[in-house]
């Protein structure tokens, strides 16, 4: 998959789970990959979201200064 923003790809995700869904020829393996995908996102998502938290609390006031773009390119860690 191309290098989105998370966000997108997450709503990318829930409607190709619709899709597949309406779809009555889909197997639940094809859901099911679809669920492993959106898991995953959606740990990505809450990992930077803890991130930026932490940053806010450590940084204070500084932390707003930094652009958002910059924060989102910071490795996730180990």
């Amino acid at each position: 998959m191309p290098t989105r923003r998370l966000d997108d790809r997450i709503r990318e995700i829930c409607a190709q789970i619709s899709a597949v869904g309406r779809d009555p020829h889909s197997t639940d393996q094809e859901v099911e990959i679809l669920l492993q995908k959106l898991q995953e996102a959606i740990h990505q998502k809450v990992q930077r979201v803890r991130i930026i938290a932490t940053n806010k609390l450590l940084q204070g006031n500084d932390a707003d200064k930094q652009d958002r773009r910059t924060r989102m390119d910071e490795p996730l860690g180990p």
